[in-house]
């Protein structure tokens, strides 16, 4: 695990080389025991090095044995040892054990045409002096980040963050509008967009070629879901079966390494089925899995008791730390911005950030349970969408905005154990008058489009909405509904807000994450399940609990699923509330960003604890508090100007 930069031009100056050094100082985190940079005639590369295999002769940037190719390289290939014979068989020769030295020998070889037959995550940068180019790819799913911008003379600078992207002298530091109101609608910005005008992210499964000043961006991965209905043959014995043989294939692959690999424990399916296969291979092998997990005082937000009985009935060494309710911390706050680069409306990662810190004083690499939901339907709200567009097929128009109209008229008497409901009630009926491609995501909406025009004061508020989605409307075709919403949250929501939040935040810790239900061989397997295995009888994620149940504990499929989260609205504080005059005073680079009166309603609304039941939840207003706090701080350290 490392993090990469670098910047290629058709005529280089001191300077613009000067500030890929810079970028690299930025990103000591994510590689502290090592970083290296190079200078070619057309570009300078560098990278800073998490040391994992081959610990002594992995270093990069790595060269070919000619000179002719520069490598840096953030992330792992899990087929290392099967690729290298391959690679053998082709002629190949080796310098080291690493990982890095098998992508590069198959880079050179086969380009990006490699790229599909890769298992593993990964972003790299690869040079080639012959033709002066620069090859950027980044993994199918999207688990490892890569940031880049095209200057006016054609340069390309590109980083592993943005935080260190932004400390190249050439990158402006102006607001894009239009990924803010994806940032008010989605809680995030989904890729290739970043609050950054011009600065984007090579989306998952893609690669980019630079040269001459021009840039070529390429495809070779779109995330598909293709029942294969051979699987009602077998049932969902047999499907369960081979999802534990997959997975037990997978996470053995995943504990290669050259330090102790551990894993994140939540108490939840997906990390305790990953965790059980870890420890039974690392009992075959005759040592201890380490396990870590992170619990809250409060009951409705803590299942630190079943992560602890999970660890207890498999037999690993487990590490808990229990939070107490906190208060606002501005240091906190700052370093979650720096490190995510731009806001994000996903506060999981304040529990991140705390089990990683943990499992970080223990090991260097840790597997995660992240994928699961999205792959096996784990959401309800996937459920919901179903329903929402089950209802709009089923039933006229008028008949919905009627039904709509009449529970408007009841929510502001509606009892608060009813709010949640009838507000979901309501909110499913409008969002079931949109087109099907737009359901899912308005119904997971923190601001309407009509919100944002009352929110903010730039040109064409509210209508400035991208798609969030960039795959094809025929890829969804003959899919249920549960299935076009997976695929979307799949390619959306998962890497632009899940990984986005864990790389962030495990890399603060200088911790690498690997998700084994993201690997490819477990992606295809799930993409050709028919829904029936993954949602039966109402039971979400049903056949990743089947292969895990030889394993595990009973009472962990009883446990109902809870969000990795905090009780955000009780942490703010006068510190927190004070943050809102000092971002967006007078003079201030968020002054003028949101109308007044509707960022003091905002406010306000937080403020209360008990948000208007006709309007938004208690949790819902702190996220919006959170997510304009943190627009207008962010904006004052990066000096990013709204113009």
């Amino acid at each position: 695990m490392c993090g990469i930069n670098g910047f290629a031009s058709i005529e280089p100056t001191p300077q613009e080389r000067d500030g890929v050094r810079l970028m690299n100082a930025r990103m000591t985190h994510r590689g502290p025991d090592d970083g290296g940079d190079v200078d070619l005639p057309f570009a300078t590369l560098a990278m800073r090095r998490l040391s994992i295999l081959d610990i002594e002769r992995g270093r990069q940037p790595m060269a070919s044995a000619d000179g002719r190719f520069q490598l840096v390289y953030n992330g792992e290939i899990y087929d290392n040892d099967a690729e290298r014979k391959r690679l053998i068989q082709r002629g190949a020769t080796f310098r080291t054990t690493s990982d890095t030295e098998v992508l590069l020998q198959r880079l050179m070889r086969d380009g990006s045409a490699a790229l599909p037959e890769l298992k593993g995550m990964f972003a790299f940068a690869l040079a080639d002096t012959h033709d002066e180019s620069l090859l950027l790819g980044r993994d199918p799913m999207g688990i490892k980040p890569l940031y880049w911008f095209q200057g006016p003379k054609g340069e390309l600078i590109f980083s592993s963050e943005l935080q260190s992207l932004l400390q190249h002298p050439s990158i402006p530091r102006r607001l894009d509008h239009a990924s803010l109101e994806m940032l008010l609608h989605d809680r995030y910005v989904a890729d290739p967009w970043t609050l950054i005008q011009g600065v984007q992210q090579l989306p998952p499964g893609h690669w980019l070629r630079w040269k001459a000043g021009k840039v070529e961006l390429g495809s070779y991965f779109e995330f598909r879901i293709q029942p294969d209905e051979e699987w009602q043959r077998d049932g969902m014995d047999g499907a369960a079966r081979m999802l534990r043989d997959m997975l037990d294939r997978v996470v053995r692959s995943q504990l290669e390494a050259d330090v102790p690999v551990g894993v994140l424990l939540s108490g939840g399916v997906d990390s305790s089925t990953v965790t059980a296969m870890a420890a039974r291979a690392r009992a075959e092998s005759g040592s201890s899995l380490q396990s870590f997990s992170i619990g809250f005082t409060d009951p409705a937000y803590d299942e630190s008791s079943i992560a602890r009985e999970v660890a207890e009935h498999l037999g690993t060494e487990h590490h808990e730390e229990i939070v107490e309710d906190g208060g606002f911390d501005l240091e906190f706050f700052d370093k979650i911005l720096d490190h995510v680069g731009q806001p994000t409306g996903d506060t999981s990662i304040i529990p991140t950030w705390m089990v990683s810190q943990l499992a970080a004083r223990h090991t260097k690499v840790v597997l995660s349970g992240d994928g699961g939901d999205e792959l096996f339907g784990g959401y309800d709200h996937i459920q919901w969408a179903a329903r929402v567009r089950r209802t709009s097929d089923m039933t006229s128009t008028a008949m919905r905005r009627l039904g709509r109209a009449v529970l408007e008229r009841a929510l502001p008497a509606t009892p608060a154990l009813l709010a949640t409901p009838a507000r979901r009630a309501v909110k499913g009926l409008n969002v079931s008058l949109l087109p099907p491609e737009d359901q899912l995501r308005r119904l997971r909406c923190l601001w309407t489009p009509t919100e944002i025009g009352d929110l903010c004061t730039h040109k064409g508020a509210g209508r400035l909405l991208r798609p969030d989605w960039r795959g094809e409307a025929p890829s969804l075709n003959g899919l249920e509904p549960e299935e076009q919403a997976m695929s979307m949250l799949a390619t959306t929501f998962l890497p632009g807000a899940i990984l986005t939040k864990v790389d962030r935040a495990s890399m603060a810790a200088s911790l690498e994450v690997r998700p084994p239900l993201l690997d490819q061989r477990i992606v295809q397997l799930a993409s050709s399940l028919p829904l029936g295995l993954k949602i039966r009888k109402g039971e979400r994620k049903a056949v990743l609990r089947e292969a895990g149940r030889p394993f595990l504990p009973a009472s962990i499929y009883a446990h109902k699923k809870q969000g990795f989260s905090i009780p955000l609205q009780r942490w703010f504080n006068a510190d927190f509330w004070g943050l809102f005059d000092e971002v967006f005073g007078s003079g201030k680079p968020g002054a003028g960003l949101f109308k007044p009166a509707m960022l003091q309603k905002t406010v306000a609304e937080a403020r209360s604890n008990s948000a208007d039941s006709t309007r938004v939840s208690v949790g819902a207003a702190a996220t919006r508090a959170w997510i304009l706090a943190s627009v207008g701080r962010w904006m004052q350290r990066y000096g990013v100007q709204s113009v």
